[in-house]
């Protein structure tokens, strides 16, 4: 869905064009995919690189090609919006595990992606970088934004999902349909290790 490995088997499209790794290797069709996905990893470590916050946020739309003018717009207000602003001269590894994620998640909206791919959102945030989390992704959705997270915390899922898949242990597909009623399907939850 990231566009970062591709089908064997099948096929797959975004936004109506098949996903396909030739199809990426063409700048501009590649160019109109990374604009509209943003992918935010479980591990914000894997994702920050750069040497300020400043930098990690100003990095997706520097490589997009947009006027420094637009740049600094963008930067001002996705710091706003994640309470960012006093942190963007630190080095992103030095910050907390909730600033990091704050930051990852930051560096992905500054683009206004259509969907953003969320992996474990919640993984190791504290209960009120949680709840402020999901909040904005609420906000986000609300906003018309289409949200695809992978979780194994069903109060998240079962906040945010309008549509559930549910993997079992083989990493198989055992279910899918309504977020409520996927999630409200005990034995499911189960047999897919997801509850005790």
């Amino acid at each position: 869905l990231a566009g970062l490995l591709f089908a064997t088997k099948g096929r797959v499209e975004a936004f109506g064009v098949p996903l396909t790794e030739a199809g990426l290797r063409d700048e501009r069709a590649a160019y109109r995919f990374r604009r509209r996905v943003g992918f935010l990893f479980q591990n914000s470590d894997a994702q920050l690189f750069s040497p300020t916050v400043r930098e990690e946020i100003a990095f997706g739309p520097l490589q997009m090609g947009l006027a420094v003018e637009e740049i600094e717009q963008r930067l001002r207000d996705v710091a706003a919006l994640m309470g960012l602003n006093r942190l963007l001269d630190r080095a992103p590894f030095h910050l907390s595990g909730g600033e990091k994620k704050k930051v990852a998640l930051a560096s992905v909206l500054v683009i206004n992606p259509d969907v953003l791919l969320l992996d474990e959102p919640t993984a190791g945030l504290d209960p009120r970088s949680q709840t402020e989390l999901l909040a904005l992704l609420l906000q986000l959705h609300a906003a018309g934004k289409t949200l695809v997270t992978a979780t194994h915390d069903l109060a998240i899922a079962a906040q945010l999902a309008d549509h559930a898949f549910v993997l079992d242990e083989t990493h198989r597909l055992a279910a899918q349909g309504p977020g409520d009623v996927i999630l409200s399907d005990l034995a499911l939850l189960r047999c897919a290790n997801l509850i005790a």
